[in-house]
């Protein structure tokens, strides 16, 4: 919970920036926002963004699995060939995802089961 409050202070997009839910896709192809009446939830994704900059936060709900999922980012801020950088993880993640075009533009999350990460 310290590197959590200590990562909220350094980065106030995370409180006061406006909030977008994401949708995500486990094949990069088909994307879609989480199924409220199916309760098909494993990962629940959105960004805070402030001026001109994003900042990602995704959850994995599953106890056991790994979860393998892209995630739709904003594809104004995010130029082709740059990347997005881990600011936090409850558990490993890979420090730096690169941008691809898919549903506009889109990273590939790893999380852990049980994770919360934040990229930026």
């Amino acid at each position: 919970m310290e590197r959590l409050d200590s990562s909220i202070r350094m980065y106030p997009a995370l409180i006061s920036g406006a909030f977008f839910l994401r949708s995500t896709s486990r094949n990069g192809s088909i994307f879609s926002y989480p199924d409220e009446q199916t309760g098909v939830k494993q990962v629940i994704a959105w960004s805070r963004i402030f001026g001109d900059h994003e900042i990602l936060c995704a959850i994995n709900l599953d106890q056991e699995k790994y979860a393998f999922i892209y995630v739709t980012v904003d594809e104004a801020m995010h130029p082709i060939d740059t990347s997005m950088k881990c600011l936090f993880a409850t558990d490993l993640s890979p420090a730096e995802l690169n941008i691809e075009v898919r549903n506009g533009k889109a990273i590939r999350l790893t999380i852990p089961p049980y994770a919360l990460v934040i990229y930026s």
